[in-house]
């Protein structure tokens, strides 16, 4: 009995040790990036992995997930408060700077939080609604991909900006 109780406390510790080692600053585990299988925009309820990249993803405080099949619905997401809090990490798929805009690709790409990312407006989409908003890891890779196609470089608090406006440019 002695050792079952010993083995419990153990248990417990470990659990506790392995949780606060994961924690970021603000006190919620830390997130990360997560594969889209079957969700649904949670703005316009498309099948996300159906639609073309780049997409996004969104974890609450509160851990819950919420993915976009895009990053003007994503943009359009953050509008709006949310029950589940506010936004704890949010990712974006990010594409190659010869990857050309008008081929509307499905294949999953690298996810990269949205901070880091940069982000071209003002060039044609097919298959997205609304203006397309293409994410790239790097801003030398943006810059590439506005040389090729046009198009001029934000970065996410631009994009928030123009959000609240009510245009995407």
């Amino acid at each position: 009995m002695k050792h079952l109780a010993l083995l419990t406390l153990l248990s417990v510790l470990l659990v506790c040790a392995c949780n606060s080692s994961e924690k970021d600053g603000r006190g919620n585990t830390a997130a990360a990036a997560e594969a889209i299988t079957t969700a649904e925009c949670a703005t316009c309820g498309m099948v996300v992995r159906e639609q073309p990249a780049p997409r996004a993803q969104l974890v609450h405080r509160d851990g819950t997930r919420a993915y976009f099949c895009s990053i003007g619905d994503l943009l359009q997401y953050l509008l709006a408060p949310s029950q589940h809090g506010g936004a704890e990490a949010i990712f974006v798929e990010v594409m190659t700077p010869s990857e050309d805009p008008t081929n509307p690709d499905t294949h999953p790409h690298a996810w990269k939080p949205v901070e880091e990312s940069t982000f071209v407006v003002g060039v044609e989409r097919r298959g997205v609604m609304g203006s397309a908003v293409l994410s790239y890891a790097t801003e030398a890779d943006a810059a590439a991909a506005v040389e090729r196609f046009g198009g001029k470089r934000r970065n996410f608090e631009q994009l928030r900006q123009s959000a609240r406006r009510g245009s995407a440019q």
